[in-house]
């Protein structure tokens, strides 16, 4: 299959981009600087930004799925990040004919902010990350009217320990408090949602 990775140099981009090649996919890895990650058979690397729709839409042209593992920075507040690269990455889909996307959000986002302790909701989801809780937010309103074949995957707080190989995939309510999940499995997951229809048009949450 040919995959698109937006956010590839970050943490879990590069976990998708290993796991990928690995399953014998062709990657196309969307970064801002193409000396942030090395080539190797299989994968071309495009540097552009995400609000360039004519870099976006070489980056769509022939792919059969996107992975989106863009995520807000600190010192990138204020960019709105992940709601707005769809903005590009959404209409070159569809010129394209690409239907299958899979993208990274977190929970706290929408309806399973109620899942959180009420110091998680006021202080870590209302204070601190709110700017990037909304625009996750964001993200998937644009996704659940795109028209898309999309699936929202709201990951606990990510590590970087090995992959486990097993976790709790939930859209029920039924995950509460702020657990883990490494960018490992978290990568699994998403990489087994492109020929899968489980998850189509909903928004699991995945913790250990």
């Amino acid at each position: 299959m040919n995959v698109v990775v937006f956010g590839a140099s970050g943490a879990t981009g590069r976990e998708l981009v290993k796991q990928a090649l690995a399953a014998g996919h062709r990657v196309t890895a969307f970064v801002r600087d193409a000396a942030q990650l090395p080539q190797r058979p299989g994968l071309r690397v495009l540097a552009g930004s995400t609000a360039d729709a004519k870099a976006v839409g070489r980056a769509l042209a022939g792919q059969d799925a996107v992975l989106s593992a863009l995520g807000g920075r600190p010192w990138r507040r204020r960019e709105n990040v992940c709601s707005s690269a769809l903005r590009s990455i959404l209409p070159a889909m569809q010129r394209h004919g690409v239907q299958r996307i899979v993208a990274i959000s977190t929970f706290g986002a929408g309806n399973s902010r109620a899942q959180l302790s009420l110091p998680a909701r006021l202080l870590v989801f209302g204070l601190l990350l709110g700017s990037e809780v909304q625009d996750k937010e964001a993200m998937e309103a644009q996704l659940a009217a795109s028209g898309t074949d999309w699936t929202v995957v709201r990951v606990g707080r990510l590590t970087d320990e090995p992959a486990r190989g097993n976790w709790r995939a939930a859209d029920d309510g039924s995950i509460r408090g702020k657990g883990c999940i490494g960018r490992a499995d978290v990568a699994a997951f998403m990489l087994g949602q492109l020929d899968s229809g489980e998850w189509s048009k909903r928004r699991p949450v995945l913790m250990y």
